[in-house]
């Protein structure tokens, strides 16, 4: 039996209306899960969790974090974020982190319309959106198993979720994610874990550079060096360079990821 402890500024009728929101797109999103016949523990908010809401000036954003949560009861925080206008998800995610210790961010959003229209319309549209998002998790699921590259894409999730605690420790361990997980993904498409061999093994299967042997040099020495930049340990530099440093592995990284696996699905 999984129990929430909430607080809210949202006056009563308002918070009612999120409320029934919340679990109108549970209930859409455990439909959908079971007509598929999939695990439930795939998805946040059918594992022990907090959860986030907020309501500004044109949505509803909707977090849950599990990581470290071990306990059947949860917290519900919902806020009122309307004198704040039109807030963006990035600024949403941060203040979660800073403000309610989220270590792991699972991010949804609606249109606040979506509060007063009547109840037909609201449950056609959560169900379709969560049929959206649990196909194309699905898909990218498949795709990266299919291709070996599970484990490089837990790596970069954890990156991202180091990097989101805003710490010097995080920081540095997004770093050291990121370069696992570029080394991951390179060992598991190539079979070798020298990074030069690798790249040349995949740029000539036209994976990486498309046979391009200007751009499969140019990949050489980038991960060559990324590598070693990200391996390197020693004295944090200043907060501020270490997180500029660490958003550029993280950068870096997810285009890198995403380019060799689009790559290596069409080859294939």
């Amino acid at each position: 039996m999984y129990a929430q402890i909430s607080n809210s500024d949202l006056p009563q009728e308002e918070e009612d209306k999120v409320r029934s929101l919340l679990e109108e797109f549970e209930s859409a999103f455990r439909e959908n899960v079971n007509s598929k016949k999939l695990n439930p523990n795939l998805f946040p908010m059918f594992r022990f969790h907090h959860t986030f809401i907020g309501v500004d000036a044109s949505g509803v954003h909707l977090v849950y974090t599990t990581e470290g949560i071990s306990s059947p009861v949860g917290a519900l925080t919902i806020r009122d974020l309307r004198s704040q206008g039109i807030l963006t998800q990035e600024q949403v995610c941060n203040a979660c982190v800073n403000e309610l210790g989220f270590k792991d961010i699972n991010y949804f959003s609606f249109p606040v319309g979506l509060l007063d229209i009547d109840e037909k319309s609201k449950k056609l549209f959560l169900q379709q959106a969560s049929k959206q998002f649990i196909e194309t998790q699905m898909r990218q699921i498949a795709g990266i198993e299919k291709l070996g590259l599970t484990e490089a894409f837990r790596y970069l999730q954890n990156a991202r979720q180091r990097f989101y605690t805003r710490t010097p420790e995080g920081f540095s361990n997004c770093k050291t994610d990121c370069r696992n997980a570029i080394l991951s993904a390179l060992s598991s498409l190539s079979g070798t874990d020298d990074v030069r061999k690798a790249v040349k093994i995949l740029g000539k299967k036209g994976i990486m550079g498309g046979k391009e042997e200007e751009l499969i040099m140019a990949f050489e020495n980038l991960l060559a060096k990324m590598k070693y930049v990200l391996s390197k340990k020693g004295p944090h530099p200043p907060m501020a360079a270490e997180e500029e440093d660490a958003e550029l592995a993280l950068d870096i990284a997810q285009a890198l990821l995403t380019y060799v696996a689009k790559r290596a699905l069409r080859i294939r």
